[in-house]
Protein backbone atom coordinates (compact mmCIF):
# COMPACT_ATOMS: atom_id res chain seq x y z
CA UNK A 1 0.00 0.00 0.00
CA UNK A 2 1.14 3.19 -0.80
CA UNK A 3 0.39 6.25 2.17
CA UNK A 4 1.30 9.74 2.67
CA UNK A 5 1.58 11.49 5.61
CA UNK A 6 -1.38 13.64 4.70
CA UNK A 7 -3.21 10.05 4.51
CA UNK A 8 -1.65 8.76 7.84
CA UNK A 9 -2.44 11.86 9.66
CA UNK A 10 -5.97 11.81 8.21
CA UNK A 11 -7.06 8.39 9.69
CA UNK A 12 -5.37 8.74 12.93
CA UNK A 13 -7.54 12.26 13.15
CA UNK A 14 -10.62 10.45 12.07
CA UNK A 15 -10.77 7.78 9.92
CA UNK A 16 -14.33 8.48 8.29
CA UNK A 17 -12.68 11.87 6.91
CA UNK A 18 -10.04 9.25 5.56
CA UNK A 19 -13.08 7.30 3.92
CA UNK A 20 -14.77 10.53 2.24
CA UNK A 21 -11.04 11.77 1.30
CA UNK A 22 -9.08 8.99 0.12
CA UNK A 23 -11.78 6.34 -0.47
CA UNK A 24 -14.59 7.88 -1.77
CA UNK A 25 -13.03 10.80 -2.90
CA UNK A 26 -15.69 12.70 -2.69
CA UNK A 27 -14.94 16.36 -3.95
CA UNK A 28 -15.60 19.47 -1.49
CA UNK A 29 -15.09 23.40 -2.78
CA UNK A 30 -11.61 24.67 -2.27
CA UNK A 31 -11.36 26.41 1.78
CA UNK A 32 -9.93 29.80 1.54
CA UNK A 33 -6.80 28.98 3.31
CA UNK A 34 -6.02 26.01 1.36
CA UNK A 35 -6.60 28.09 -2.49
CA UNK A 36 -4.54 30.73 -0.47
CA UNK A 37 -1.62 28.28 0.45
CA UNK A 38 -1.09 26.37 -2.62
CA UNK A 39 -1.09 29.28 -4.90
CA UNK A 40 1.62 31.33 -2.24
CA UNK A 41 3.30 27.99 -2.84
CA UNK A 42 3.26 27.81 -6.75
CA UNK A 43 4.24 31.44 -6.53
CA UNK A 44 7.81 30.83 -4.24
CA UNK A 45 8.14 27.24 -6.25
CA UNK A 46 8.51 29.27 -9.69
CA UNK A 47 11.04 31.57 -8.03
CA UNK A 48 13.06 28.88 -6.85
CA UNK A 49 13.66 26.94 -9.99
CA UNK A 50 15.08 30.25 -11.31
CA UNK A 51 17.78 29.97 -9.59
CA UNK A 52 20.38 31.56 -10.05
CA UNK A 53 18.14 33.74 -11.44
CA UNK A 54 15.45 35.36 -9.05
CA UNK A 55 12.41 37.10 -10.82
CA UNK A 56 10.91 40.37 -10.97
CA UNK A 57 9.07 40.84 -8.27
CA UNK A 58 6.73 42.80 -10.11
CA UNK A 59 6.28 39.49 -11.89
CA UNK A 60 5.73 37.18 -9.44
CA UNK A 61 2.55 40.14 -7.76
CA UNK A 62 1.37 39.56 -11.41
CA UNK A 63 1.21 35.97 -11.69
CA UNK A 64 -0.47 35.92 -8.08
CA UNK A 65 -3.60 38.44 -9.40
CA UNK A 66 -4.13 36.42 -12.78
CA UNK A 67 -4.33 33.09 -10.65
CA UNK A 68 -6.30 34.92 -7.93
CA UNK A 69 -10.13 33.55 -7.57
CA UNK A 70 -12.56 35.78 -5.52
CA UNK A 71 -15.31 33.44 -5.36
CA UNK A 72 -13.57 30.81 -3.65
CA UNK A 73 -13.95 33.68 -1.07
CA UNK A 74 -16.91 34.51 1.39
CA UNK A 75 -16.40 37.93 0.78
CA UNK A 76 -14.84 40.51 -1.27
CA UNK A 77 -13.77 41.89 1.38
CA UNK A 78 -12.18 38.57 2.95
CA UNK A 79 -10.70 38.01 -0.80
CA UNK A 80 -8.92 41.19 -0.82
CA UNK A 81 -7.64 40.46 2.65
CA UNK A 82 -6.34 37.55 1.64
CA UNK A 83 -4.73 39.13 -1.39
CA UNK A 84 -3.14 41.79 0.73
CA UNK A 85 -1.93 39.21 2.75
CA UNK A 86 -0.33 37.59 -0.03
CA UNK A 87 1.36 39.97 -1.88
CA UNK A 88 3.34 40.69 1.75
CA UNK A 89 4.42 37.45 1.78
CA UNK A 90 5.61 37.25 -1.91
CA UNK A 91 7.56 40.78 -1.15
CA UNK A 92 8.85 39.61 1.85
CA UNK A 93 10.14 36.31 -0.05
CA UNK A 94 11.95 38.66 -2.59
CA UNK A 95 13.75 40.60 -0.19
CA UNK A 96 15.03 37.98 1.91
CA UNK A 97 16.08 35.26 -1.05
CA UNK A 98 19.53 35.52 -1.97
CA UNK A 99 20.00 33.51 -5.55
CA UNK A 100 22.70 32.00 -6.08
CA UNK A 101 23.98 30.99 -2.32
CA UNK A 102 22.63 28.10 -1.96
CA UNK A 103 22.95 24.83 -3.46
CA UNK A 104 19.53 23.52 -4.25
CA UNK A 105 19.33 20.01 -5.34
CA UNK A 106 15.49 19.63 -5.70
CA UNK A 107 12.27 21.77 -5.33
CA UNK A 108 9.04 20.05 -5.29
CA UNK A 109 10.51 16.70 -4.89
CA UNK A 110 8.18 14.34 -5.20
CA UNK A 111 9.12 10.54 -3.67
CA UNK A 112 8.22 7.09 -3.30
CA UNK A 113 10.15 5.35 -0.58
CA UNK A 114 9.62 1.60 0.36
CA UNK A 115 8.67 1.57 4.33
CA UNK A 116 8.76 -2.58 4.10
CA UNK A 117 7.72 -5.45 1.55
CA UNK A 118 4.12 -4.50 1.08
CA UNK A 119 4.07 -0.57 2.17
CA UNK A 120 5.55 2.56 0.30
CA UNK A 121 5.77 6.43 1.67
CA UNK A 122 5.06 9.13 -1.05
CA UNK A 123 5.25 12.88 -0.84
CA UNK A 124 6.37 16.19 -1.79
CA UNK A 125 9.26 18.21 -0.28
CA UNK A 126 9.21 21.37 -0.87
CA UNK A 127 12.86 22.37 -1.30
CA UNK A 128 16.23 20.20 -0.75
CA UNK A 129 19.48 22.02 -0.14
CA UNK A 130 22.93 20.31 -0.22
CA UNK A 131 25.03 21.85 2.38
CA UNK A 132 28.73 21.94 2.73
CA UNK A 133 30.66 18.51 3.82
CA UNK A 134 27.50 16.49 3.01
CA UNK A 135 24.55 17.96 4.76
CA UNK A 136 21.40 18.40 3.70
CA UNK A 137 18.77 20.82 4.62
CA UNK A 138 14.87 20.36 4.08
CA UNK A 139 13.12 23.60 4.10
CA UNK A 140 9.46 22.98 4.20
CA UNK A 141 7.72 27.02 3.44
CA UNK A 142 4.05 27.75 5.62
CA UNK A 143 1.42 30.40 5.04
CA UNK A 144 -0.11 30.14 7.97
CA UNK A 145 -0.11 33.32 10.63
CA UNK A 146 0.66 31.50 14.10
CA UNK A 147 4.01 30.88 14.76
CA UNK A 148 4.59 27.18 16.65
CA UNK A 149 6.93 26.65 19.49
CA UNK A 150 10.18 25.32 19.31
CA UNK A 151 9.15 21.68 21.14
CA UNK A 152 5.97 21.49 18.82
CA UNK A 153 8.50 21.79 15.77
CA UNK A 154 11.00 19.22 17.52
CA UNK A 155 8.16 16.87 17.68
CA UNK A 156 6.90 17.31 14.13
CA UNK A 157 5.58 13.63 12.71
CA UNK A 158 5.87 15.53 8.84
CA UNK A 159 9.35 16.76 9.64
CA UNK A 160 10.74 13.14 10.31
CA UNK A 161 9.09 11.78 6.98
CA UNK A 162 11.09 14.11 5.51
CA UNK A 163 14.21 12.95 7.16
CA UNK A 164 13.21 9.35 6.10
CA UNK A 165 12.18 10.47 2.56
CA UNK A 166 15.90 12.43 2.49
CA UNK A 167 18.23 9.65 3.80
CA UNK A 168 16.71 7.19 1.14
CA UNK A 169 17.42 9.65 -1.58
CA UNK A 170 20.80 10.24 -0.52
CA UNK A 171 22.02 7.57 1.43
CA UNK A 172 25.25 9.30 1.90
CA UNK A 173 23.83 12.11 3.70
CA UNK A 174 25.44 12.87 6.96
CA UNK A 175 23.45 15.28 8.48
CA UNK A 176 19.97 16.22 7.59
CA UNK A 177 18.54 19.96 9.06
CA UNK A 178 14.84 20.38 8.67
CA UNK A 179 13.36 23.80 8.64
CA UNK A 180 10.10 25.09 8.78
CA UNK A 181 10.02 28.66 6.72
CA UNK A 182 7.50 31.09 7.58
CA UNK A 183 6.81 33.47 4.98
CA UNK A 184 4.45 35.79 6.66
CA UNK A 185 7.14 36.55 9.23
CA UNK A 186 9.80 35.29 7.17
CA UNK A 187 11.02 33.30 10.23
CA UNK A 188 12.20 29.91 10.54
CA UNK A 189 12.43 26.88 12.85
CA UNK A 190 15.08 24.17 12.31
CA UNK A 191 15.38 20.95 13.80
CA UNK A 192 16.96 17.58 13.14
CA UNK A 193 15.71 13.90 14.30
CA UNK A 194 18.02 11.02 15.94
CA UNK A 195 17.59 7.56 14.26
CA UNK A 196 15.50 5.91 16.59
CA UNK A 197 12.82 9.10 15.88
CA UNK A 198 13.23 8.28 12.24
CA UNK A 199 12.59 4.64 12.73
CA UNK A 200 9.59 5.03 15.14
CA UNK A 201 7.62 7.38 12.68
CA UNK A 202 8.72 4.39 9.79
CA UNK A 203 7.08 1.92 12.46
CA UNK A 204 3.97 4.08 13.00
CA UNK A 205 3.43 4.81 9.18
CA UNK A 206 3.74 0.85 8.59
CA UNK A 207 1.40 0.34 11.33
CA UNK A 208 -1.38 2.53 9.93
CA UNK A 209 -1.18 1.42 6.35
CA UNK A 210 -2.00 -1.82 8.03
CA UNK A 211 -5.04 -0.60 10.21
CA UNK A 212 -6.16 0.73 6.85
CA UNK A 213 -5.93 -2.09 4.61
CA UNK A 214 -7.80 -4.62 7.70
CA UNK A 215 -10.58 -1.68 8.21
CA UNK A 216 -14.07 -2.79 8.05
CA UNK A 217 -15.72 0.53 8.56
CA UNK A 218 -14.22 3.53 9.25
CA UNK A 219 -15.66 5.13 12.86
CA UNK A 220 -15.45 9.32 12.78
CA UNK A 221 -13.58 10.07 15.43
CA UNK A 222 -14.24 13.82 17.41
CA UNK A 223 -11.00 15.94 17.41
CA UNK A 224 -10.05 19.48 17.43
CA UNK A 225 -10.46 20.34 13.47
CA UNK A 226 -13.81 18.82 13.82
CA UNK A 227 -15.59 22.41 13.50
CA UNK A 228 -13.45 23.37 9.93
CA UNK A 229 -14.12 19.86 8.02
CA UNK A 230 -14.66 19.72 4.46
CA UNK A 231 -16.92 16.54 5.20
CA UNK A 232 -18.87 18.04 8.17
CA UNK A 233 -22.16 18.41 6.36
CA UNK A 234 -21.73 14.26 5.79
CA UNK A 235 -20.61 13.53 9.31
CA UNK A 236 -23.12 11.97 11.73
CA UNK A 237 -21.10 13.38 14.68
CA UNK A 238 -21.33 16.70 12.62
CA UNK A 239 -24.21 16.76 10.73
CA UNK A 240 -27.18 19.52 11.83
CA UNK A 241 -30.47 18.17 13.52
CA UNK A 242 -33.41 17.07 10.89
CA UNK A 243 -36.70 18.68 10.25
CA UNK A 244 -37.60 16.64 13.56
CA UNK A 245 -34.97 17.97 15.76
CA UNK A 246 -37.55 19.68 18.35
CA UNK A 247 -38.90 16.85 18.85
CA UNK A 248 -35.73 14.48 19.36
CA UNK A 249 -34.54 17.08 21.15
CA UNK A 250 -37.64 16.12 23.73
CA UNK A 251 -37.01 12.58 23.39
CA UNK A 252 -33.54 12.94 24.00
CA UNK A 253 -34.54 15.26 27.08
CA UNK A 254 -36.63 12.74 28.79
CA UNK A 255 -33.92 9.85 28.17
CA UNK A 256 -31.76 12.13 30.08
CA UNK A 257 -33.90 12.71 32.97
CA UNK A 258 -35.07 9.18 32.85
CA UNK A 259 -31.19 8.02 33.27
CA UNK A 260 -30.88 10.44 36.35
CA UNK A 261 -33.70 9.10 37.66
CA UNK A 262 -32.43 5.42 37.75
CA UNK A 263 -28.85 6.73 39.19
CA UNK A 264 -30.71 8.34 42.20
CA UNK A 265 -32.93 5.32 42.48
CA UNK A 266 -30.35 2.48 42.20
CA UNK A 267 -28.20 3.05 45.47
CA UNK A 268 -32.05 2.93 47.21
CA UNK A 269 -33.13 -0.12 45.77
CA UNK A 270 -29.57 -1.53 46.54
CA UNK A 271 -29.77 -0.70 50.22
CA UNK A 272 -33.31 -2.55 50.66
CA UNK A 273 -32.27 -5.86 48.74
CA UNK A 274 -29.42 -5.85 50.90
CA UNK A 275 -31.32 -5.59 54.40
CA UNK A 276 -34.31 -7.84 53.11
CA UNK A 277 -31.27 -10.32 51.23
CA UNK A 278 -33.20 -10.64 47.90
CA UNK A 279 -32.05 -10.40 44.63
CA UNK A 280 -35.11 -10.44 43.45
CA UNK A 281 -38.83 -8.53 43.55
CA UNK A 282 -41.93 -8.71 41.42
CA UNK A 283 -44.79 -5.69 41.03
CA UNK A 284 -47.56 -5.62 38.99
CA UNK A 285 -45.52 -4.16 36.16
CA UNK A 286 -42.62 -6.88 36.11
CA UNK A 287 -39.89 -8.05 38.17
CA UNK A 288 -36.51 -6.35 38.82
CA UNK A 289 -33.82 -8.64 39.56
CA UNK A 290 -30.11 -7.84 40.41
CA UNK A 291 -27.46 -10.13 38.93
CA UNK A 292 -23.97 -10.96 40.50
CA UNK A 293 -22.12 -7.82 38.95
CA UNK A 294 -24.73 -5.76 40.89
CA UNK A 295 -26.37 -4.60 37.80
CA UNK A 296 -30.21 -4.69 37.53
CA UNK A 297 -32.25 -6.45 34.64
CA UNK A 298 -36.28 -5.73 34.46
CA UNK A 299 -38.87 -8.20 32.95
CA UNK A 300 -42.08 -6.94 32.42
CA UNK A 301 -45.43 -8.55 32.39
Amino acid sequence: MKISYSAFDTFNRCPLKYKFNYVDRISVPKKPELFFGGLIHEIVQQALKKDPILPPLDELLAYLEKNWQEDIFVSPHESQQYLDFGKTMIKTFHTDFKPGLRNIVATEKRFIIPLSDKHQLSGVIDRIDKLPFGSFEVIDYKTSKALPTQIEVDKDKQLATYNLAVENLWPKAKDIRLTLYFLKPNMQITTTRRPDEVEAIKEELIKTAEKIEKAQEFIPRKNSFCDYCEYGHLCPLMKKDADDAEDLKDIVKEYILAQQKIVELEPKIHKHFDKAKIERISCKNGTLSRGKNKKFSVKKI
